[in-house]
């Protein structure tokens, strides 16, 4: 549990096979986004319920299975809830062979989104605390981080000590090697909070990411 400060409040649920790192982001009126549901509808809906959360947004950071899973926990918690992703990854959530849901033995198609991220775009939470869109593709054509003040959600793009494959449908190495480009030029001490495993900070992976010293 990360506390921004005392308006607004991230949680992490670590959700399905892959151990996706699933984040609920709330504010002190009760508003609230999930980032990547990719599993366990049923526990990120419990979680939801029990803090009494007016869920807004959905935000897919790409469209994999293990990111795009329990999208349809949006009819579980709401009939507001509004689910985005980029545009360059539309298809993957429709598209079983793309999502990768055929790999683990589900044809999984998810909802449609209610609308498409952007570069530069703001989501605001309050009138004061937004998340800022950054188009960072490689891992997929459509992956995107989401900055949060002095929080990154990387997707799988970056992470403690590795970075994102791009060898699966849509991966292109040479996009994913200028998308840790941008991110790395952003404070050293924000906050990474990745789509697997554990937190660190861009400081901390410029350091000692083995993967980096070919970026």
């Amino acid at each position: 549990m990360n506390l921004i400060n005392s308006e607004v409040m991230i949680e992490k649920l670590t959700v399905g096979q892959m151990a996706t790192n699933c984040y609920i982001v709330s504010c002190d009126d009760k508003s609230a986004t999930i980032i990547d549901p990719g599993s366990d509808a049923d526990l990120i809906s419990t979680h939801i319920k029990k803090r009494k959360l007016n869920v807004r947004y959905i935000i897919n950071t790409h469209g994999h299975y293990d990111h795009i899973g329990a999208n349809h926990i949006k009819h579980m918690i709401g009939n507001n809830v509004l689910l985005g992703i980029h545009k360059s990854d539309e298809e993957y959530l429709k598209t079983p062979e793309l999502n990768l849901s055929t790999l683990v033995g589900i044809d999984y198609v998810s909802d449609s989104p209610d609308f498409f991220l952007q570069e530069n775009q703001v989501i605001h939470l309050t009138k004061k605390i937004f998340f800022s869109v950054i188009h960072t593709p490689g891992h997929t054509p459509g992956s995107v981080c989401l900055k949060l003040e002095n929080y990154l959600f990387s997707g799988d793009l970056l992470f403690c000590g590795g970075v994102g494959r791009t060898d699966l449908p849509g991966g292109n190495e040479n996009l994913l090697s200028k998308s840790l480009h941008t991110i790395l030029e952003l404070d050293k001490n924000i906050l990474v909070l990745p789509g697997h495993g554990p937190e660190t900070t861009i400081g901390n992976e410029i350091e000692t990411n083995p993967f980096l010293v070919f970026i």
